[in-house]
């Protein structure tokens, strides 16, 4: 299909089902790849805190 293709149902109108679908699929992909993003970003972080944290309680055991 052309980009300027518009996709009709088969009486002739814009095909609104077929739209839809394609943006609820559009939605799915967008969120699966925001939460896996999110859930890299926080696991990051809290990896970097718990160095810095377990870090630092070595170095006051220490003394």
């Amino acid at each position: 299909m052309d980009k300027t293709d518009i996709k009709l149902d088969r009486f002739g109108n814009v095909d609104v089902d077929y739209y839809v679908a394609q943006a609820q699929q559009l939605r799915r992909e967008y969120l699966s790849q925001l939460g896996a993003s999110i859930k890299t970003k926080v696991k990051a972080f809290f990896r970097v805190e718990g160095a810095k944290l377990s870090g630092g309680h070595r170095h006051s055991a220490s003394h």
